[in-house]
């Protein structure tokens, strides 16, 4: 199950904590769900679907920690609704926070965990290696932690707060006073309009057993450990789409992390280059968290179509066993279809 960080300020953080809820901050106010996406489509330079990718990686029972800018994190949280449109006033959290999620306190400790402290030991800083990364390039409103990093920051709470863990203060539940609206992609038939969509759409979908093409590219759902989007492994703006750990211990009898899946995204058709790309992010997977057992990394690349060159590329791949898995996609009556191709 993922586990996520979820941003606030010295403004935002009491709101959030006492009302429940946690929302994305965009730099308009939007009056509807529909103006909403008007605006997001009109400029596509802002990368506002990356921002509502993010939160649709969120699920129903998913841990998150809040980051208080300044301060430090503190925990613990559990997501409690599905990704929702409101514009309804909290003080400083306005109508520039229109999609937002119900959260509510699992443990609550005083003393937050200072940022430093993830990078105080070589141990800890090789757990929160993404947090590095993000916080090189940037931040964003949610930031997906793989479960080495939750539970270290687990752990870290624990040990700077001992055992003064105390019920969580006041938090009442969420109400609005706007239309609650649901966080639809605008999908037409063909292709996405920027790839963004795609990426929002397959990682807002991932686990879903109605979705068989996708249990096809990421396999059986109860072995999804974790998945994450746009997920930072350079000091510059170099992301891998989406990245998924899988799990089982359906032989061993305890837990086995068995493979790692590498996903790179085309909107168009997919070039001989975008299968060494996937291979690069692929081989950096491999190294830095497959232990160099490069035979557990699975690469997989979705585009709109394929040229032949890129396919021969695939097929001439020396990467690994597995080879570069090719699919192609497109949109029919507001879903989203895959398609092998190699």
């Amino acid at each position: 199950m993922p586990s996520h960080v979820l941003i606030t300020d010295n403004s935002t953080h009491k709101i959030v904590t006492e009302n429940g809820f946690w929302g994305t901050k965009f730099d308009f106010a939007p009056t509807s769900y529909k103006n909403f996406l008007d605006i997001c489509l009109k400029q596509p330079r802002k990368r506002y679907f990356s921002l509502i990718a993010d939160i649709l990686g969120t699920r129903i029972g998913d841990i998150v920690f809040l980051y208080e800018r300044q301060v430090g994190f503190h925990g613990i949280y559990r997501i409690i609704s599905k990704p929702f449109f409101d514009v309804t006033p909290f003080s400083a959290i306005d109508g520039q926070y229109p999609i937002r999620m119900e959260i509510e306190c699992l443990n609550y400790f005083p003393k937050a965990v200072p940022e430093d402290y993830l990078f105080s030991t070589k141990e800890y800083e090789s757990k929160f290696w993404g947090w590095f990364y993000r916080k090189i390039q940037g931040g964003r409103g949610i930031s997906t932690i793989n479960p080495e990093a939750t539970e270290a920051l687990i752990e870290l709470l624990v040990k700077i707060n001992g055992n003064a863990l105390r019920k969580p203060p006041y938090l009442q539940n969420y109400y609005s006073k706007a239309k609650i609206e649901p966080i639809d992609l605008p999908l037409q038939d063909g292709k996405v309009e920027l790839e963004d969509i795609l990426r929002a759409w397959i990682i807002g979908n991932i686990g879903n057993a109605n979705q068989k093409d996708l249990v096809k590219i990421f396999g059986p759902i109860g072995d999804l450990e974790w998945f994450a989007n746009n997920v930072p492994y350079h000091v510059t703006q170099k992301n891998i789409d989406i990245l998924a750990y899988h799990k089982n211990m359906k032989y061993t009898g305890f837990p086995l992390r068995y493979q790692f899946t590498v996903v790179e995204l085309k909107r168009d058709k997919a070039k001989p280059e975008d299968v060494v790309q996937v291979v690069n992010y692929s081989k950096w997977v491999a190294s830095r968290l497959a232990n160099s057992e490069i035979e557990t990394v699975q690469p997989i690349l979705i585009a709109y179509d394929f040229g032949s060159d890129a396919i021969e590329k695939a097929k001439g791949s020396d990467f690994n066993d597995r080879g570069v898995q090719l699919f192609s996609y497109s949109i029919c009556n507001g879903d989203i279809n895959f398609n092998k191709t190699y």
